[in-house]
């Protein structure tokens, strides 16, 4: 699914928690069970790894110490795929899936990963190889449908469904974010839950800046369709400027990280996965191992 030069770029970088809200430079855990952040020094003793000891205090001192690390939990992290209506519009959903589809790869060594879609798809939570592939084949199956909840009442659902982890959760929103209803309900349940969290914005090129003759108003009493003039397009990319803006502002002010992909944004040269790549790394959701 990803080619052989992308999965060598994935290799080198890792989800980056500064983005999310922790302190800079802290990582997910490497190995369930296995803490990468150092403790103290005691005596060697008979038993111990070799590569424990720390020859630099050896040669200052010619004392044979051991390194102690402090145990860590392995850190969950879910990718959630939002699959209403709207991500079926210009050609969002496929981006997005591509998108949740990197996340995953660089998760799936350091982390638990699990992926979701809001119409209740998931897969088999785990670390390595076969929750990588678990994931991708859930991505592969998503599709909309009517019968999806909108995003806020998705992720609220989902956040609210979830045990309190205290930092040892991370939620990864890849959405249109295209929803009436005020964001703020899903911050507060994901803050309600210790969840870290970042949200991927996936919009097209006609939910931020429509041609005129190309944007289609629906009346929502009589369903008559009729194309939209000059103004109507004008009125309408100031309300949707004016939604990325507030809903960047509320994220970032819950203490999440907010992340606008636009499916047209990848150079003809670039696929879209390493171009959505590209802009995760500006953002600082992902960073150099």
């Amino acid at each position: 699914m990803l080619s052989d030069a992308t999965r060598k770029l994935l290799d080198r970088y890792a989800l980056a928690s500064r983005a999310l809200s922790r302190t800079s430079g802290e990582r997910l855990a490497r190995e369930a069970g296995q803490s990468v952040e150092f403790h103290d020094f005691r005596p060697y003793q008979p038993g111990d790894e070799l590569r424990a000891v720390d020859w630099r205090v050896y040669a200052r001192t010619g004392r044979v110490m051991t390194r102690l690390y402090q145990a860590e939990r392995t850190i969950d992290v879910h990718v959630l795929l939002d699959t209403s209506r709207s991500m079926a519009i210009g050609g969002k959903l496929p981006y997005a899936t591509g998108v949740a589809r990197l996340l995953a790869y660089v998760a799936h060594r350091d982390a638990r990963v699990q992926v979701h879609d809001v119409r209740g798809g998931r897969s088999a939570a785990g670390i390595g190889r076969a929750a990588l592939a678990a994931a991708w084949g859930t991505l592969a199956a998503a599709d909309t449908g009517p019968d999806a909840p909108m995003p806020v009442a998705a992720i609220r659902a989902f956040a609210l469904g979830l045990p309190r982890v205290r930092g040892a959760g991370l939620v990864l929103v890849v959405s249109d974010l295209f929803d009436p209803a005020p964001l703020q309900p899903a911050l507060l349940a994901l803050r309600a839950r210790g969840l870290d969290a970042a949200f991927l914005h996936v919009v097209a090129e006609d939910d931020l800046d429509p041609v005129p003759g190309r944007l289609e108003v629906v009346d929502a009493e009589s369903g008559e369709r009729m194309l939209a003039g000059p103004d109507e397009v004008d009125a309408y990319r100031e309300a949707a400027q004016t939604f990325v803006r507030r809903t960047r502002a509320a994220i970032m002010q819950a203490g999440y990280a907010h992340v606008l992909l636009r499916t047209d944004a990848a150079p003809a040269e670039l696929a879209a996965e390493r171009a959505a790549f590209t802009a995760l790394r500006r953002a600082r959701v992902v960073v150099p191992r």
